[in-house]
Order: C-alpha cells, then structure tokens, then sequence
C-alpha cells in the first residue's frame, strides 16, 4: 500500500493506492478542522511513509546553461545559481537537461525550480514532522509530466501538455525535446459555465506567443499540443481546435487514458489528478523539495527496514547452520554404528584366532595391536592427523620465507618408513641401509606416525648458504621441541654430501641463475597403545 498526500495550494487530498487501483481519497480543508482531522489521519498511519505531490500557483521555472563542471565545482555554481533566482526559500531543485556545445566549448543544461511561496506548505508540515511521519520525498507535478508525454509519442519537437487537476486553474506544461522547460497555471472560470473550449485555445496561444519571443521556437513551427479533458468538453474541445493549421492537437478523454493504462478508480473522473498521482507511486527515490529535516524520519524508516532484513538474514543463517549440525550428527551416529560392527568384526577374528592359531601368518600380539589401534584410531582418527599438522605449523611459522608445499601424514609397523607406500604390515624385510642413511636413527618397530613435508624458501636469490642454515636451525629447532621421537631431514636445498660435485662456469660473461630452495624433513612420533 502506497500512500500519496496530494497538496493544491488550498486543500489536502489523502490517497491510498494498492499498485495501480485507488483505494481510498480523505479531504482536509486549511481550516482549524481539516487540521485537526489531518494530524489524526496521519497518526492513525502508524509511521508508514508517504510522499507528498505538490501543484502549486507559487512554483517558478528557469532554465540556464553553466559550464561542463563537476565535483564541488559544479556544485558551487548550481548553489550560486538557485540562490540567485529562488533567494527567499529552501524549496528549490536544480535538474541536468544534458549538455550542449556552444561557441566551441561544452556547456551542460539546468532546469532550476523552486516553490516561491513555502508558506502555504507550513502548517501542514509541521503536523507531518510532529507526528514523526516518514517521508520520502517532496514532489513536482509537472516534472512527472515528463513520463506522461512521452506515453503520448508527439512527433513534434515542442509539446504543450494542457491538463486541469483543479476546476479553477489550468496547468500548461512545455516540453522541448522530451524535456521539460516551463510549466504555468493560468487562472480559469469556465470549467462549468462559460466558452471552456474557446478559453483553453487562447491560453495555448498565450503560451505560443511567450515560447516565439523567447526564441524557444520559431513562428512556423508546428507545436504539438495534448490536451487532457474529460467527457463534459471532448466534443466542443475538437469542434474548436478543428482546422487549426498552427498547433498539431491531440484531445484525450481522461478516463480513457485510465483505463488504457490500466489504473483503477472508484468512479468516472472530471480531472486528470488521479493520473499523476498515480506516477507520483512509482520510483523509489523520487524527490524534488524535500529537505534534510523532511526526509529525517524517512532515513530512520529506512535504516529499521535494514535491520530487520538483517536479522531475518542472521534467523536464516543460524537455522541453517542448525539444520546441517543435526545432519551431521546424524551421519555420525551412522559412522559410530559402523565403527561398533567393525570393532566386533575385528574382535572376533581376534578372538578366533587366539583359540586356534591355525592357518594365520599373522602372530596374536601383532592382531591385538591392530585390534587395539583400531578401538584407538576410532576415538581419536580425526584429531591425530590434525594435531600432527598443527605442531610443524607452529614451528614453520617463525620463519616467515617458508612455504609448505606437500604434506604426507601415515602410520607404520616400523620407524624408517619414508612413505606410505613403502608400508607393510607384513613381517618386515631388513633394508640394507646407504652409506647417507648410516648416520639416521635405527629403526624401531611398534606403531608410528609418521609426517613427510616438502617445503621451499620464497623469494630466493641464490644464497644457498642463508638457505641451508635455515633449514638446519628448523631442524634443530623440531628436535629441541622435544615433540617428536625422530626428525631427520630428507633434501635439503643444496646436497653437500662428499660424494656429490658441483660444476658450473664462471666468468664475467656469465649470469649466476638462481634455483630453488627446497627441503623435505620427515618426523616421527611413537603411538601408544596400551590402555589406561
């Protein structure tokens, strides 16, 4: 619902319109009276917004070119100019009408506008802002003429859009290029006695004669004149207007043009407010005179709406992190289920084996191991490779130029494992152990886990000795942590074993390249498996 406060300079119209049908029209007279029962209608609005249409005698129209500016600069001299011309109030609006080129300079349009006469709009503001209504904006009737016209497709380059909103005055609004440039209300007392047709055609040529001294048009040009009336003057609006050769008119019955555009009212119309107050609902941010202190409550509006879509977005996330937390809780029970079966499959082999010791490779205490890793790993299987993880993390993080590139994470029978393929759960085979490897730890056997990471020193530039004494000090620093039973350091970033050369050529034509500093260190911790 939508509401309009539709505002004549003389009385208060109050409209409700759902989309595009008129639900509802309250009159409130500039009496001690309408005022009273205008401050209780908006109370009764509970703090919803509205927007405030204005076709007002007292509004002025002045279209001026300034140079092609922007920032403060233009807004400077927009300030300089709507001070200059509307010096006596605050309602004022400055509208971009494009930019022209002249003399060889590029020079941009305005139309300036503003209300000359704030004082019939006072006290029915002061009732808005006392009773905290939100509104969004303060609108210009003949701007919104705008949209009108071009629904019409005038072919000619100057349009005058003649409507009546009021009986006793008759709004003229001149379009130039689709755009507006003037707009006036003309007093008229022949609406329900007198020559009505006869009264409009000599206001139209008024306003012909103003836009040809103005040099806005040429005498011989044809304008384009639409006329809005209702069924009372269709007839003798045409009859009047027939063979007229200066103007190209167009007469439209009003509620005609309703219903081809699909607006709903509750009975047949005499004037054309119904029309412009329902495109005065569309758009979100249409606004003309409003000024900070009018539009105050209409950002708090706004700024509440925010919240709450906040909070509504916030109850969705949490109920959808609910939901997956119950999924997964779910599939957990599932996981345990499984793991139980397992363990009493593997219980019972165990079991078996123990009674019969027939047919099976695999010794009674190697079987109780894996029975009891398995009960171990089922507890713990998530955190083990993590904690893993987390302690090298540590230790790589003081040395902020090294990158961990690959990490390998297994369990094996036997303490010399390098990898996870090279695992068997078998009887191992005794390895015949290089001369390099002659210096590493003797393998042991029993249950470990073992991390193999390869690394690399960002930002190298050829110092292998900084990167060889780096790896050796995160060496040193892994064995004093005292966090794991082996670390031994597979590659390092220059391979200064005895056996091995290192060739290459020197001289001034040469440009040393510079290669990677990589390393890979594998550690090793011990699993207990015994039960406390």
């Amino acid at each position: 619902m939508k509401r309009i406060l539709y505002f004549t300079g003389y009385r208060m119209v109050a409209q409700e319109w759902d989309g595009r049908k008129l639900v509802s029209s309250v009159y409130f007279e500039p009496d001690e009276l309408g005022l009273d029962l205008f401050s209780a209608y908006l109370e009764s609005l509970r703090r919803q917004p509205v927007r405030l249409l204005v076709d007002l005698i007292e509004e002025e129209f002045r279209q001026i070119t300034i140079p092609l500016l922007r920032g403060a600069d233009r807004k400077e001299i927009v300030e300089r100019n709507l001070i200059r011309y509307f010096r006596n109030t605050e309602y004022r609006h400055a509208l971009s009408q494009g930019v022209v080129k002249e003399k060889g300079r590029k020079e941009e349009k305005l139309l300036l506008m503003g209300l000359t006469n704030p004082q019939l709009l006072e006290p029915w503001l002061q009732l808005i802002e006392k009773q905290q209504v939100p509104v969004s904006g303060i609108i210009s009737l003949p701007l919104l003429s705008e949209s009108v016209v071009q629904r019409f497709k005038a072919e000619q380059r100057c349009v005058i859009l003649v409507s009546q909103q009021v009986p006793s005055n008759l709004r003229q609004s001149v379009f130039l290029d689709g755009k507006l440039i003037l707009s006036r209300l003309v007093p008229i007392a022949s609406f329900y006695q007198g020559d009505y047709a006869r009264d409009v055609v000599r206001d139209v040529e008024s306003t012909q004669r103003y836009l040809v001294s103005q040099r806005i048009v040429d005498r011989a040009d044809v304008i384009g004149v639409q006329v809005l009336t209702n069924k009372r003057h269709l007839d003798r609006l045409r009859a009047e207007v027939e063979g007229d050769n200066d103007f190209e008119y167009r007469i439209h019955e009003i509620n005609q043009v309703l219903s081809d555009e699909k607006i709903e009212v509750p009975e047949e119309q005499d004037f054309s407010s119904a029309l412009f107050c329902h495109e005065a609902t569309r758009g979100l941010y249409v606004n003309h005179y409003a000024q900070k202190a009018e539009k105050k409550y209409f950002h708090h509006h706004l700024a509440s709406l925010a919240a709450r879509f906040v909070a509504v977005a916030l109850l969705a996330i949490g109920l959808g992190y609910f939901g997956s937390a119950l999924i997964k809780g779910w599939m957990y029970g599932n996981s345990i289920e499984e793991m139980s079966l397992l363990q009493q499959k593997y219980a019972s082999k165990y079991k078996q084996l123990s009674l019969t010791r027939a047919g099976s490779d695999v010794s009674t205490e190697m079987m109780q191991n894996v029975v009891k890793t398995v009960e171990k790993l089922q507890r713990g299987y998530q955190q083990r490779p993590q904690e893993m993880m987390i302690l090298i993390s540590q230790q790589i993080s003081l040395y902020d130029r090294m990158r961990v590139k690959e990490y390998e994470w297994f369990l094996a029978p036997s303490s010399d494992a390098v990898s996870a393929s090279e695992v068997s759960w078998d009887t191992p085979k005794r390895k015949r152990r290089s001369r390099r490897d002659r210096n590493a730890p003797k393998p042991r056997k029993g249950l470990f886990e073992i991390a193999v990471f390869k690394g690399e020193l960002l930002d190298f530039d050829g110092n292998y000795r900084y990167a060889l004494s780096a790896v050796a000090d995160l060496e040193d620093a892994m064995r004093v942590s005292g966090w794991y039973d082996e670390v031994q350091v597979l590659k390092r970033p220059l391979d200064v074993e005895s056996e091995k050369q290192i060739s290459g050529e020197v001289g001034v034509g040469k440009r040393r390249e510079q290669g990677k500093a990589e390393f890979t260190i594998r550690v090793v911790r011990k699993v207990k498996t015994d039960e406390k």
